[in-house]
């Protein structure tokens, strides 16, 4: 095999498994998936379910947009981009990256958050003073940490995920109870043909007086 072949076939081969590990986070096609969360704020816990479902793309201005609708009637615009996949709201933004390319070990990003746990009010606060604003930015460094992880869900045991690791801290403009920051701590893993099939977030004040945690489990899914 002479060197331009060779070269030929490791790119053809490249190429494929490039094109293979992008089915982790499936844009295209019907798919609709049920998940469960819970949530627990100290000693308080909430049970929820949400429902994703895959909508027909949409071309606009030359990009290509795979929307996701949730049950609670909000839609979300996915596109891919050499970077990596980022989703938007509303499409005048040009949205967040929600996955990094390439997808192996290593790969790094940032991505701006708000709290998602720690944002009910708590009972502990008179007057109903909220724990903090939602209005404050954070921003989570994330980064593949693997593409070989099983981890079972209520919809079944899924082999060879990939696993993403993300931290970031807030501090708190307007300290509330002596609270000086926030800790956020999030994993989340990708199954391929499915995505996204466990979460598990935290978010802890610093000094330590409240902490909240959630778990989202995929439960169900049919095309």
């Amino acid at each position: 095999m002479n060197r331009l072949h060779l070269l030929l076939t490791m790119l053809a081969w490249f190429a494929g498994c490039q094109q293979a590990s992008q089915d982790y986070f499936p844009l295209a096609g019907d798919l609709y998936r049920e998940y469960v969360i819970e949530e627990q704020v100290n000693n308080e816990k909430h049970v929820l379910k949400s429902i994703v479902t895959s909508l027909e793309p949409r071309t606009i201005e030359g990009i290509t947009y795979y929307p996701q609708r949730f049950a609670s009637g909000k839609t979300w615009f996915f596109r891919k981009s050499p970077e990596g996949i980022f989703a938007t709201p509303d499409l005048d933004w040009p949205g967040k990256i929600v996955l990094g390319f390439p997808l192996i070990p290593g790969t790094a990003w940032q991505t701006e958050t708000r709290l998602d746990i720690l944002h009910r009010r708590h009972e502990s606060f008179s007057g109903g003073e909220s724990f903090i604003s939602l209005e404050q930015k954070i921003l989570l460094d994330f980064r593949i940490a693997s593409i070989e992880e099983t981890v079972r869900v209520p919809a079944g045991q899924f082999t060879h995920c990939l696993r993403v690791d993300g931290t970031g801290n807030v501090k708190v403009e307007a300290r509330t109870r002596g609270i000086e920051s926030i800790r956020v701590e999030q994993t989340d893993w990708y199954a391929r043909g499915m995505g996204l099939v466990k979460r598990v977030r935290t978010e802890k004040s610093i000094p330590e007086k409240y902490q909240g945690t959630l778990i989202q489990e995929l439960v169900t899914t049919k095309h």
